[in-house]
């Protein structure tokens, strides 16, 4: 039976949507119909996943001539558990995780917490951190992503940078492709703007009102929104007309931001012996 080869394992608030929207556009490669199967693991939202390998492998056309089929789910990435359940399913599947500035990916993580209403709008940074320790632990890279590096090893399992890919997009998917074995193709013209970009207080009040009820409601016909293109360009339009948050939609103070760069020294010395030269001067 054809089983799913490549994994998009996270992390979350990075760039996965970004990185799933570029693969899905090569010619060899077809991303599941809907991004975040939360299949493998136990990190998903309750019921939103398929709880059967037939109704997980539903969502790929096994029949069709793609080299690869392919799984972002960004949550995948939290667990040695859930990396030793995707060995033991596919052990020759190619896997990446993508990563951003640590402190970037919290505070994007932080903005969406708004948006989905999980922290209120008034709520600055410094006072979510105490009450929030997953905003930090989630940007601690080097804790989690070792796991999978351990198990699939160089030749299966890469780690990629937003920034690096946003600064020379041309070697970004150059990097991909030769990754992946696959053929040329010309680079999408997607790298300009984030796929999954978090909205201005205005959108995330939009979203809080009319989108997390119908997700909570009826999530099997959110999940199909989420695969629709018509659904996605009502997102955009509606991003462009009441705006995203923008990268200094929270300012920090000098004091939170040196905390913050204390407590990610260890994640930038990994990203740095990961070659990403992107963050030597961080």
């Amino acid at each position: 039976m054809s089983k799913v080869n490549l994994f998009v394992i996270g992390v979350n608030k990075a760039g996965t949507s970004w990185l799933y929207y570029l693969l899905d556009r090569h010619p060899d490669v077809f991303m599941a119909d809907v991004k975040e199967l939360y299949y493998f693991g136990d990190e998903g939202p309750e019921g939103e996943g398929p709880e059967t390998r037939t109704a997980y492998h539903s969502h790929f056309p096994f029949d069709e001539d793609y080299r690869y089929f392919g799984d972002a789910t960004v949550m995948y990435y939290k667990s040695a558990a859930t990396a030793d359940e995707i060995q033991a399913y596919n052990p020759g599947a190619r896997l990446l995780a993508i990563v951003r500035d640590p402190i970037q990916r919290l505070l994007s993580q932080f903005r969406y917490n708004k948006q989905l209403g999980l922290i209120d709008e008034g709520t600055t940074v410094a006072e979510a951190l105490p009450k929030r320790p997953y905003l930090v632990r989630t940007s601690h890279y080097e804790e989690t992503l070792p796991a999978y590096a351990e198990r699939f090893g160089p030749e299966q399992f890469r780690v990629v940078s937003l920034e690096a890919g946003r600064a020379d997009p041309d070697a970004f998917w150059a990097d991909l492709l030769n990754f992946l074995d696959l053929s040329h193709a010309p680079r999408p013209n997607e790298e300009d703007r984030p796929e999954n970009p978090t909205g201005s207080p205005s959108f995330r009040a939009v979203y809080r009102s009319v989108v997390r009820p119908l997700r909570h409601r009826f999530p099997q016909v959110y999940r199909w929104l989420l695969g629709s293109t018509l659904a996605r360009g009502a997102k955009q339009a509606l991003l462009h007309l009441l705006g995203t948050a923008g990268t200094k939609a929270e300012a920090l103070s000098p004091e939170l931001e040196a905390r913050l760069r204390e407590e990610f020294t260890p994640t930038y010395a990994y990203l740095q012996d990961l070659g990403f030269e992107v963050y030597d001067e961080t």
